[in-house]
């Protein structure tokens, strides 16, 4: 019951937040699945957040990357030369000191690094001394990786391998891609950086993979086969003359196909070209092609050592050619899944599916048309994402699945969570710039959109105006008020001093509206943390803006809200609150803050739209379930246990009675067992209960005593225990 239970906390470590902040930043700059081998001592922290951890990065000395461990909340900074690896746990996410392309710089050994003559080397410390920056690349290490870990597409992608010139294309080994037509399957191919190789089959069914014996094959002949290759190859070192342990076979001449070894050789180089997650291949004409396979149990050590490096075996000596290479896409030629599939609505396309398919405890289940699907994500809780296949099938996945190419066209997918109405320009928020603006300018509403907020236009770089059109009642709506705050020189302020004074901002605006402080947000479009507002500069000091719920949430004015902000007690909140913060003299030239009027306006909430909350029955079944099975689990042992004492007592009772009726002695409640074998007489001496029937009375016992004297009567013996006899 308690992994159960810790099941939920579990499951959503991995926040929302994160994972938006994730998917909005450049291809590359974070990926989960993945950590690096080493990290500077002595610096890591804890914290609540990927985006925090990426900002410590940069205020600890050295630090180039980091890995932020979700569900332990841990933040772990490395330095420029640390090499990253995959790691089975989804919670570890690996990133960059910032997403800008400078600090995302492939290290050295990525791009123009090649090991020296000591590589391989005995020990792995050898084998990393070997080259230039001190560290063997990993596997992957230096191919983009989308958010999720996966190897990113690449819009570099040529042919190695073809049936149209001769390539017999007949590999075994491959799986076949359900929903996708054969004449489809070399576009699905190129567009999977993973896939090596695809084949369309007589029946016009779609396989793929690495693909192996693709020369001889009896009674099979492909309508059209290619091999692929993703990206370009970076030839390391060449392995003439090696063995190298943990090589997977590809093929071998024992058909007679190749009539020299140079198209066999070619081939091989081809088989490891086309797989980017293949590292080594060699080819030894009477032991044919080895390669690296990812999909097999093991591979290489890494780094690479002579205990797997070998030059004195039959297979060494019988080597012809190999190579150790690197696989790369270049920064121009890199690309996300592109979006140019049409879309039904705007919470529903075709195409496109996500992975992984189903939540824990949320199987596959048939339904009637899409919509009923998404109904069910709905009512599914943590469900964030809907799939509904042609054949019924409906899958539910959650906030840590990502959107990837679906096998059929048909598939229809997309989130729950979506805005479904468009506003137009006339009806959009018009924000003035928060730079310079005259004291007193007027800043106008939208025209057509009502009257302004009041105030508007008041306070110097501060005007709002409030959309006129309504939005339907079961639409939420936020909140963003702006205060201009004069003395304040937020220019002279340090990154974390003025993220502290932020948070105590924030925290002071919450107290004036007696709403808890994550009601306060940064932005309705932003990945930015809860409890933090934004300050901008502006003429004669700055603007500090924060976003809320409105009151009421269904409602477009703001007037209720804006009654507890224009109060006394906002003025004095965030004058403590820049008391405390203990800012730097530069930041007050006036030493002291004067605040202005502030403004509230509102609009459509963008980030969850209101709806009717899931039932109870709907969220809980799984925990309900599991907790009544293991009741009838433990009814059913308790029971069992009754019985068996039951039991215990019974042939206790029944040895007593044999005891009284054999005459070896009684129980300690002997009254009561005598009356079961016989009653009192009226005068009160005992009378066996065979004197009150007509049966004959039993025969006496036989004594080997002798008789009494004076009454004739025999003599009895005194009482022995039998042996062996248990009194207990």
């Amino acid at each position: 019951m308690l992994w159960l239970l810790l099941l939920v906390p579990v499951a959503r470590a991995q926040t929302a937040n994160d994972v938006a902040f994730m998917r909005s930043q450049p291809l590359g700059c974070f990926s989960r699945g993945y950590h690096f081998t080493q990290y500077i001592p002595n610096t890591n922290i804890n914290t609540t957040s990927l985006k925090l951890c990426q900002e410590h990065c940069q205020y600890v000395p050295g630090c180039a990357k980091f890995t932020y461990k979700a569900f332990y909340g841990e933040c772990w900074f490395a330095d420029a030369n640390a090499v990253e690896a995959p790691t089975g746990s989804s919670y570890l996410i690996m990133g960059y000191k910032t997403c800008s392309q400078q600090d995302m710089q492939m290290p050295g050994r990525c791009r123009t690094e090649t090991p020296g003559n000591g590589f391989p080397g005995q020990t792995a410390q050898a084998s990393d001394l070997a080259w230039p920056g001190g560290k063997q690349p990993s596997n992957l290490e230096c191919w983009p990786k989308e958010w999720d870990g996966a190897p990113a597409p690449c819009k570099e992608v040529s042919v190695l391998d073809d049936t149209k010139n001769g390539w017999p294309g007949k590999c075994s080994g491959l799986v076949e891609i359900p929903h996708v037509n054969g004449t489809e399957c070399g576009e699905n191919c190129r567009q999977q950086s993973t896939c090596q190789s695809w084949q369309n089959t007589v029946y016009y069914s779609c396989w793929q993979g690495l693909g192996k014996d693709c020369f001889v094959r009896s009674n099979f002949v492909p309508r059209e086969a290619q091999r692929l290759q993703h990206g370009s190859v970076r030839v390391l070192k060449d392995l003439t003359g090696m063995q190298i342990v943990g090589l997977w076979k590809g093929f071998d001449n024992s058909e007679g196909f190749f009539e020299n070894s140079a198209d066999a050789v070619l081939f091989c180089k081809h088989m490891c070209y086309s797989d980017v997650r293949c590292q080594y291949w060699t080819y030894a004409p009477n032991f044919g092609c080895w390669l690296e396979d990812a999909a097999q149990e093991y591979s290489p050590p890494y780094p690479l050592t002579l205990d797997a490096a070998r030059r004195d075996t039959d297979y060494a000596k019988d080597c012809v050619a190999g190579e150790y290479i690197q696989h790369f896409c270049a920064d121009a030629v890199q690309q996300r899944l592109t979006d140019n599939l049409p879309k039904l609505t705007d919470c529903a396309e075709r195409g496109y599916r996500y992975e992984p398919p189903s939540m824990f405890l949320s199987p596959r289940t048939v339904e009637p048309n899409w919509e009923s699907c998404k109904s069910r994500c709905e009512m599914t809780l943590f469900c964030e994402h809907f799939v509904y296949w042609p054949d019924g099938g409906c899958h539910t996945s959650g906030s840590d699945s990502r959107r990837v190419v679906a096998e059929n066209f048909e598939v229809i997918s997309g989130p729950i969570n979506c805005v479904t109405t468009t506003i137009s320009p006339a009806e959009s928020w018009v924000q003035a710039v928060t730079t310079a603006s005259p004291v007193g300018m007027d800043q106008p509403g939208v025209a057509g959109a009502g009257a302004g907020v009041a105030g508007a236009g008041a306070v110097a770089g501060v005007g709002i105006g409030v959309a006129g059109a309504h939005a339907p009642a079961e639409t939420a709506h936020m909140a963003e008020i702006q205060i201009p705050l004069h003395g304040l020189e937020v220019g002279q302020l340090s990154a974390p001093e003025k993220h502290l004074l932020e948070g105590r901002y924030a925290a002071a605006i919450a107290q004036t509206l007696d709403i808890p402080i994550t009601e306060v947000k940064e932005g309705p479009d932003s990945n930015a943390l809860d409890s933090q507002v934004r300050l901008t500069p502006m003429a004669g000091g700055a603007a500090l803006t924060a976003w809320t719920l409105n009151m009421p949430l269904t409602s477009s004015d703001t007037s209720q809200l804006a009654a507890k902000l224009k109060t006394p007690a906002l003025v004095e909140n965030l004058k403590v609150a820049t008391t405390q913060a203990t800012l730097p003299a530069s930041a007050l030239p006036g030493l002291n803050v004067e605040v202005g009027e502030p403004e509230v306006g509102s609009r459509e909430h963008p980030l969850k739209p209101f709806k009717e909350e899931p039932g109870f029955w709907s969220q809980w079944w799984p925990l309900l379930l599991a907790v009544a099975i293991a009741a009838c689990i433990a009814g059913f042992m308790f029971m069992h246990y009754q019985a068996n004492q039951s039991d215990k007592y019974s042939s206790v009772s029944k040895k007593d009675k044999r005891l009284v009726m054999d005459g070896r002695g009684v129980s300690q409640d002997s009254e009561m067992m005598l009356k079961d074998f016989g009653t009192e007489s009226s005068q009160g001496s005992y009378q066996p209960s065979y004197q009150q029937s007509s049966m004959p009375p039993p025969p006496p016992p036989a004594y080997s005593g002798g008789y009494s004297g004076s009454t004739g009567m025999p003599t009895p013996m005194p009482y022995r225990s039998q042996p062996g006899y248990n009194y207990a």
